[in-house]
């Protein structure tokens, strides 16, 4: 069995703009028993909606008893993004939503089924799903203030410019720990101006793409040294993404006799997260207002040590916990989400007039496996993790499916 399928689309979004887009809206409060009205959103009347326009292909398949599956391949190309634009300070308002830019997801999925056994009285079944998602800016907004296409627009951990994912990490890099006195180090790149080998004040580069995208610095050679302050750490494309490579799940389901058995993985490869939570347990806070991770014990703690966990200062040192690579980890993970063991009961009570009766145990989030233990990437769109964000608790239930 083979069947071949395409389509074409398009389709608005218009999600995140609220009911008055449009319209300048303003709040009405007391402001000495007088009426205050001040504004409160500025309306754009040229937004529009964001147009994706969507291909996909892909093939659905039977490979005799043995196989099936499907195999998809789609690209979605969306233009006039929504997003809020900021503007000069001299027109009384920091922001506009506007429509501007164009993104591009593409990728490839597939769920494949293997009918490994199947007889009378036992049959396993594997299936496998999974997802390989490219995600690239095209064309970056306009920039008011030069009427180009902006260079790159910081946000938060994140670079977003033309050619890179909305999620490629933009920030500082981790050096270590100097051993010397165990304050904690980052990497700064500079350009070594008057030739003398070293770096001077004034040569560092506080964002590396946007010096490397002006024609005037764009061929200039650029050297490293470290900093012991986190300031003068140049912010940088660090090759990391939170998009992972391979995302999916696979199912195993199996029945012998009057059991039935199913189980099924949750999985993810390639791309890294960053783990705010282990940044604040791994932080140089006053000795007394946070708890540490056990990994605090590997700190440094005299001349000589060599460690990647700096000394404690009781707050003296800053910036511990500050966006860096120090804290982005892997993101790769596999979670047993769901277990279920049943037993089918039908043939004995058929007596009373039960066409069926199962009993079954089950299990939800059984274990996770990460690059941290306790580190849990599916928690969130970009696998970031905080204090205040909870894994899925793991869950057992017993019950009685009953049918008359």
């Amino acid at each position: 069995y083979l069947k071949v399928t395409t389509s074409y689309g398009v389709i608005g979004e218009q999600q995140g703009v609220g009911f008055y887009p449009a319209l300048n809206t303003y709040n009405v409060s007391n402001l000495n028993d007088e009426i205050s009205i001040s504004a409160r959103d500025v309306g754009n009347p040229d937004l529009t909606w964001e147009t994706s326009k969507m291909f996909q292909t892909g093939v659905e398949f039977n490979l005799g008893k043995y196989l099936d599956g499907s195999i998809d391949y789609y690209m979605k190309n969306t233009d006039n993004l929504v997003f809020d634009r900021r503007v000069g300070p001299s027109v009384g308002y920091a922001l506009i939503t506007v429509n501007d830019g164009r993104l591009r997801n593409s990728g490839v999925e597939f769920d494949l089924t293997g009918h490994i056994v199947n007889n009378q009285n036992f049959k396993l079944d594997l299936s496998v799903n999974g997802e390989f998602l490219s995600n690239e800016l095209m064309d970056m907004p306009i920039d008011p203030a030069t009427d180009l296409p902006k260079v790159i627009d910081i946000s938060g951990l994140y670079g977003r410019a033309e050619g890179h994912s909305l999620y490629d990490f933009y920030v500082r890099e981790w050096a270590g720990v100097d051993p010397a006195d165990g304050t904690p180090m980052w990497i700064q790149d500079y350009y070594d101006e008057n030739g003398n080998g070293a770096y001077d004040s004034g040569e560092e580069i506080s964002s590396l793409f946007e010096y490397q995208s002006d024609e005037e610095t764009a061929d200039n050679e650029i050297s490293q040294t470290t900093t012991k302050k986190y300031a003068d750490a140049t912010k940088k494309f660090v090759d990391k993404s939170a998009i992972p490579t391979l995302r999916g799940a696979f199912r195993l389901n199996a029945t012998a006799y009057k059991f039935t058995f199913s189980a099924q993985f949750l999985y993810s490869l390639g791309g890294y997260s960053y783990d705010g939570q282990y940044a604040i347990l791994m932080d140089n806070d006053a000795i007394g207002g946070n708890n540490w991770s056990t990994d605090i014990r590997d700190r440094w703690q005299k001349p000589g040590d060599i460690t990647n966990v700096p000394r404690l200062s009781n707050g003296y040192d800053t910036n511990y916990a500050s966006g860096s690579t120090r804290s982005i980890t892997k993101a790769d993970y596999l979670n047993l989400s769901n277990m279920r063991l049943g037993y089918d009961f039908s043939d004995m009570v058929k007596r009373w007039e039960i066409s069926s009766l199962t009993l079954f145990v089950s299990g939800d989030n059984l274990f996770l496996l990460s690059a941290r233990e306790g580190f849990n990437p599916s928690t969130s769109e970009s696998g970031a993790s905080s204090m205040y964000r909870y894994s899925p608790l793991s869950t057992y239930t017993m019950g009685i499916n009953v049918k008359f």
